[in-house]
């Protein structure tokens, strides 16, 4: 069949069922279609290539030497986790015949998505005899090899599919077949050729800037090290006895980083906060600094039977003279003398908010000696009763301060005539209205509502507090818009693809140079900012907040994640969260009817105002109430702030990639391989 009789016929079908389809027929009949026409036929996705309009559903013939990626990535997303379609994809590439752009365009995409893994008979494979698992092993390790090898664009793309075949064999792969799959993979080469790219020393991912940025991708060295973990029998790694450093030590220590040039601050931007706290110094030294400062020198029998937090203890002694003295590099210098600045500020934060809390406090009733024997609503720090309910019926719709014919209304923007957006005015909901109180704010000096649990009034809900920084602190952390251009805003969620206002970017950014150091601790900075903020009011949330974010180093001495917001609004709905999520307004220009937060389940919204802080669980619904067109297209700050909450993807994530990472030396010593000679210098 010809390209053009091939696209004629899919044209045809399309105005055919496209009325009788819903949004997720729709999108599964378009990868199934452009999967049998893509193997019949590839240069479809050539210059002569057609594409969907995102605002409206209908077909357009582009000039011969453009490529609209917007509906090559919406058709090709899921049908690219094929293993054949991909081959035909790369076939198309070496051919000419397919825009090699494609390929990088679609990638990101492609790998951060959440679709559940196609289901891989491992049981089929391995029944086959080794033959077959053997031929698969081999495949991989020759991709692997590849692109390790030589570090290039062109030959990431094989290396990416096999990884995602791994992840899919491992997931389906039976304990009973351990055994034999570990065989299979050692007599493959598969094995050791795993172990010498997830070897720890720091190496191979500074070779290239390709190979950088590609680790910061794709954590290659934890990711092909988990697949290890699921087909193998597991061994613990042996006890390793430590004795005291000295100042010479952490001197040197930090000398011989610097001189072999190994801190993979730009392969793995996490890396840069190994020094803001005892608990990431440790994870950074087991996991890089350790083995490749063995490797690189030998001659310091020190450093493997060094106490790491004694070393840790000695290096937070160093002044910014003492690390000037000590002739590092630009960025380690650099990284050192911020993560000074960043323990500092845990300690000053933590004095600032026992004062402002404690300020008023009487010795005898624990109370505040100003509101004690005012009425509870009166009180600077006061507790509602909430008796939380669940309105699952609520998620996808949207709240509004306005009539729901309001003729000004934010509508959708989803694709086609289809699209349909319930609209529930905010007075219809009954719910209770928690705002800024400027004269216990003046009396008290702060404004705090707890929602406790009225079956348990111990147990708080949510909580909101008004002015929560001073004027020169909130400056610190006014949201910047042009730090939203150095990293990509959020993949949304069904719940929010048919309703896609604002931005929402999470901190985190490929780091190139001093200035993304600096602004990653100034991430970290915020953070911290915001944790201390709740601590006094409500201690639980900031403790449960830092020992579950412990093992996920991604800004500084809190692992959570920070996302920045402009002008950013959300449907009701829920998110899989870890632990709490705090929020700051930074700032509002919007009227105050508008960008509030409506918290369903717990029967209350905040008025939002510039300064006010508010944290809560993420599986009561909430969502954010809209602002009308007018205002969105005024192209005001109406609305900027900052959330920080813990992913439970976050937190699978890391501690998944902390077993793979603490499995290397076991593996190696199994495998009988000398870790030190087996660097990757291809």
């Amino acid at each position: 069949m010809s390209c053009t009789a091939a696209w004629t016929n899919h044209l045809v079908s399309r105005a055919v069922l496209q009325p009788h389809f819903t949004e997720l027929q729709a999108s599964r009949w378009e990868d199934e279609t452009m999967s049998v026409l893509l193997c019949e036929d590839p240069r479809m996705l050539g210059p002569k290539a057609w594409y969907q309009d995102h605002h409206q559903l209908h077909w357009t013939k582009l000039p011969d030497e453009l490529l609209c990626r917007a509906y090559i990535q919406f058709s090709l997303m899921k049908m690219c986790h094929q293993q054949e379609a991909m081959n035909v994809l790369l076939q198309g590439v070496a051919e000419g015949l397919v825009l090699q752009g494609l390929l990088l365009t679609m990638r990101d995409q492609l790998f951060e998505d959440d679709t559940p893994l196609e289901p891989i008979d491992a049981e089929d494979i391995i029944s086959g005899g080794p033959c077959g698992a053997e031929q698969c092993c081999l495949r991989w390790k020759s991709a692997f090899a590849n692109f390790f090898a030589q570090g290039t664009q062109e030959l990431e793309a094989p290396a990416i599919t096999a990884l995602r075949e791994m992840r899919k064999w491992t997931h389906d792969l039976r304990a009973t077949d351990r055994s034999e799959m570990e065989l299979v993979i050692l007599h493959s080469g598969l094995g050791h050729e795993i172990l010498r790219i997830a070897n720890p020393q720091v190496g191979l991912e500074n070779r290239t800037p390709y190979l950088s940025l590609s680790f910061q991708r794709y954590r290659w060295k934890e990711s092909l090290l988990s697949c290890l973990l699921g087909w193998v029998n597991r061994v613990l790694p042996p006890r390793i006895e430590t004795s005291k450093s000295t100042v010479a030590n952490a001197r040197e220590l930090l000398q011989l980083l610097s001189q072999h040039h190994v801190c993979p601050f730009r392969s793995n931007y996490s890396s840069i906060f190994a020094f803001s706290s005892e608990t990431y110094f440790l994870s950074e030294a087991v996991r890089w600094m350790l083995p490749t400062l063995v490797a690189k020198a030998p001659s310091m029998t020190w450093i493997p039977k060094a106490s790491l937090n004694h070393l840790f203890c000695l290096i937070c002694g160093f002044s910014t003279i003492d690390l000037d003295a000590l002739h590092l590099d630009e960025e380690l210098l650099l990284v050192l003398k911020l993560s000074i600045k960043l323990r500092s500020l845990h300690q000053e934060l933590s004095r600032g908010f026992h004062t402002k809390s404690h300020k008023n406090v009487d010795p005898v009733t624990q109370g505040c000696c100003v509101c004690y024997h005012k009425p509870e609503d009166s009180k600077c720090v006061r507790y509602w009763n909430i008796k939380p309910s669940c309105h699952s019926e609520i998620h996808g719709k949207v709240v509004t301060p306005y009539p729901a014919n309001d003729p000004d209304r934010l509508p959708p923007t989803g694709k086609g005539e289809a699209v349909h957006t319930d609209y529930i005015p905010l007075m219809d909901l009954g719910l209770r209205k928690i705002s800024r109180r400027t004269d216990v704010l003046a009396h008290c000096g702060q404004d705090v509502t707890l929602l406790v649990h009225s079956d348990s009034p111990k147990t708080v809900l949510a909580g909101v507090s008004f002015d929560a920084f001073s004027y020169e602190d909130l400056q610190k952390i006014h949201c910047d818009p042009s730090a939203g251009k150095e990293t990509k805003a959020i993949k949304r969620g069904s719940q929010f693809r048919q309703f896609e206002w604002g931005k929402m970017h999470p901190a985190g950014m490929e780091v190139t140079d001093t200035s993304h150091i600096r602004l990653l601790f100034a991430h970290a900075a915020d953070v911290e900012m915001m944790v201390a903020a709740i601590t006094q009011v409500h201690p639980q949330a900031a403790r449960e907040l830092r020992q579950l974010s412990s093992e996920v180093n991604s800004l500084g001495g809190i692992g959570a994640t920070a996302y920045y917001c402009w002008n950013f609004v959300a449907p009701q709905h829920v998110d899989r969260d870890a632990t709490w999520t705090i929020a700051l307004q930074t700032c509002k220009e919007a009227l105050a009817d508008e960008f509030n937060f409506v918290m369903m389940d717990l029967g209350c919204y905040v008025e939002t105002a510039e300064n006010a802080l508010w944290w809560f669980q993420g599986c009561y619904t909430h969502g954010t109430v809209i602002p009308q067109l007018s205002s969105m297209l005024s192209n005001r700050n109406l609305s900027q702030g900052i959330g920080v909450t813990l992913p439970k993807t976050s937190l699978q994530a890391a501690q998944t990639q902390n077993l793979a990472r603490a499995a290397f030396e076991a593996l190696a010593q199994k495998w009988q391989v000398d870790v030190k000679s087996h660097l990757y210098d291809r």
